[in-house]
């Protein structure tokens, strides 16, 4: 688990967050929040094992995210809903499951006639580990460099396990994803990011991509190439860092907020939080989307160059940890020291 320094001039603070976007959750008694996070927790998992075809333990889940809900005493009905329509869906899959298994060959091969042949959409660069792709298509596993898959697909990446995706668009863009993640790319422009970490790069100008978490959304775009580091909070926001690039973010109903290289900002199910700044040159040395590939992205040395413009306008730091969003409009930060000024 790493962690960033926050560092403040006349002008600004330099906050350094969680790199692994993991949520670092201070110790303290239940709460209602707290509760509810543990729900989201369960859903996460109930949702990932299901993709892995693992569905009774998917189930179990399931129901206990229902009985923690329960003790809730202001349940979340539309939290409810979600879960009790994945419980369904789990278990229709399961039954569906038994069934092809007790297809005869024959029958068997009448059944894959019917599915349709796969477009080549989205090309794999690099992979390790197990990702698994699920969708319309016949469900496989990717094991190499040069694959291909369509759109539509539901991508679930495990733990200790990676993938850097190149898709069609306007810009170019290149998705990484490591690390317990699940993921669909519906169609050219849209990322639905249900858990896990992402590093998002659009390669050429007027880049524009929708990205969907479980209970919040945004437009990103920019006229010039970026790349920004998305991840899943538990309260289905989105946490995002500027890495390169002047990325615009827009929601229906609510003020342009434009991040920068450094800047961090959550994007929660009503609003926006406040922004903060990451210490780049920590980040790109330590994080995993940049460093487990055996080859780095090719903007590297652009990282490079951000994070030494970056050091040269700090003059103070603090150690501070930011953590996951606490609650819908708030989010964890402790300061464990103040380091000597420079």
């Amino acid at each position: 688990m790493s962690c960033l320094w926050l560092c403040s001039d006349k002008t600004f603070s330099l906050v350094l967050a969680l790199l692994c976007f993991g949520p670092t959750l201070l110790l303290a008694e239940p709460t209602v929040e707290n509760v509810r996070s543990e729900v989201l927790l369960l859903l996460g998992k109930g949702q990932t094992l299901t993709d892995q075809e693992e569905f009774v333990a998917a189930v179990s889940a399931f129901q206990k995210a229902i009985a923690l809900l329960e003790r809730d005493q202001k349940p979340d009905p539309l939290l409810r809903e979600r879960i009790e329509q994945a419980l369904r869906i789990t278990k229709g899959r399961a039954i569906v499951a038994r069934y092809k298994g007790a297809l005869t060959d024959s029958s068997a091969g009448k059944a894959q006639a019917t599915i349709p042949s796969e477009p080549k959409d989205i090309n794999v660069r690099q992979v390790f580990g197990s990702v698994l792709l699920r969708g319309e298509f016949e469900p496989r596993s990717l094991s190499k460099s040069g694959e291909a898959f369509g759109f539509g697909r539901r991508v679930t990446v495990s733990s200790k396990s990676g993938v850097d995706l190149d898709f069609p668009g306007k810009a170019g863009f290149n998705l990484r994803a490591v690390d317990a993640g699940s993921f669909t790319l519906p169609t050219p422009g849209v990322l639905d990011a249900h858990s896990g970490a992402y590093l998002l790069r659009a390669n050429e100008d007027d880049g524009k991509m929708r990205v969907e978490a479980p209970f919040a959304e945004v437009d990103i775009s920019g006229d010039d190439p970026f790349a920004v580091m998305i991840g899943i909070t538990t309260n289905g926001g989105l946490k995002m860092i500027g890495l390169l690039g002047d990325v615009e973010l827009r929601r229906p109903g609510q003020d342009l907020q434009k991040l920068r290289p450094g800047q961090l900002i959550f994007v929660l199910p009503k609003g926006y939080s406040r922004k903060m700044y990451v210490e780049l040159s920590t980040l790109i040395a330590t994080a995993d989307l940049l460093t487990v590939f055996e080859e780095p992205p090719s903007y590297y040395k652009r990282l490079k160059t951000e994070a030494l413009v970056q050091a040269l306008r700090t003059k103070r730091r603090f150690r501070t940890v930011v953590g996951d969003v606490k609650g819908r409009d708030s989010f964890e930060m402790k300061v464990l020291r103040e380091d000597e000024k420079k």
